[in-house]
């Protein structure tokens, strides 16, 4: 009976928490060093939201292991929406697939709140490759199998996959090369240690202007709007698409008040245009999906990119 009591009285006091939320300062974790591209997103979305909610969002950079350290934290953070996760396609859908070490579920163990951009790479060589397009990178590759090299940020990266799939629907033999960053993969490239690298667009077009490297082409679906004159890779070699992404999610178990005032704020942050200006500014594509689209996206990017990580024995 006193046990039955205590909870009824509880009931009011968590309902008033939910409904006050948040009455203290949110944590917001980056599993990613300061500095790069999630820093600017999660810098940019914890301004309007902190401004929306009536209180600050903390960044916290917790990097190591891939990502998947600070998207740990997160996993085993209690659920009452004080502590939040920008997450990303390596700790989400690449690290649970090939890191038997990784100890959380991607979806199980997750609020997914919101989708927030999307963004992909350049297929860069140097200005003085022998080939200018990617028809030419393939033909050239067909030609000299197991001769051509590819950087990447790194093991499992979305420049990395999207390589590995390129090789294997265009049936060629190009060998993979791991770097940690893009920016000496980069430096690699231009030091004609290898062949060709997957880049952010931004300073691949940078590059590109100042006549150090040639864009083949851009792993997006489609071409960007903001450089509508690069080809996708799809276009020469069809099925062949990578993008990275980031998202915002919690502990599993967030209650639903607190999720759905989230997810609300969190869309409504992505359409001013301030966020948005300053995302396309970085080469990325504000995409604003919600918690159950989220989802859907996630799963659907499992399925597409587990085959291909078999295949590139990462796990």
């Amino acid at each position: 009976m006193k046990r039955w009591l205590l909870l009824l009285l509880a009931v009011p006091h968590f309902a008033l928490a939910q409904a006050d939320f948040p009455s203290r300062p949110v944590r917001l974790v980056v599993p990613f060093p300061p500095g790069g591209s999630t820093d600017v997103v999660a810098r940019l979305l914890g301004a309007k939201l902190g401004e929306a909610l009536g209180q600050p969002l903390v960044i916290e950079n917790r990097p190591g292991a891939g990502a998947t350290l600070g998207t740990e934290v997160v996993a085993r953070a209690a659920p009452d929406g004080y502590t939040l996760l920008v997450t990303a396609f390596p700790s989400i859908t690449t690290a649970p697939i090939s890191n038997p070490a990784v100890r959380y579920d991607p979806l199980r163990d997750f609020t997914h709140i919101a989708m927030l951009c999307t963004f992909p790479n350049a297929l860069v060589v140097r200005s003085d490759a022998p080939f200018h397009s990617v028809a030419d990178f393939v033909a050239y590759a067909k030609e000299h199998p197991g001769q051509v090299f590819y950087g990447s940020a790194g093991p499992g990266s979305a420049g990395h996959l999207t390589g590995e799939l390129l090789r294997r629907q265009a049936g060629i033999r190009i060998e993979h090369v791991p770097y940690k960053g893009a920016a000496p993969a980069f430096a690699d490239l231009l030091a004609g240690q290898i062949s060709a690298s997957f880049d952010g667009v931004i300073n691949a077009v940078s590059q590109a202007r100042a006549g150090k490297i040639r864009i083949l082409a851009v792993s997006s679906p489609e071409r960007l709007a903001a450089q509508p004159e690069i080809p996708t890779i799809a276009e020469t070699v069809k099925g062949v698409a990578g993008e990275s992404w980031f998202g915002l999610a919690g502990p599993a178990g967030i209650p639903a008040p607190i999720e759905q005032k989230l997810e609300q704020e969190t869309l409504r942050a992505l359409q001013t245009p301030e966020v948005r200006g300053r995302l396309s500014e970085t080469g990325m594509t504000v995409t604003a999906l919600g918690s159950a689209e989220l989802v859907n996206f996630i799963q659907s990017d499992i399925r597409k990119w587990a085959p291909i990580i078999k295949g590139a024995k990462l796990n």
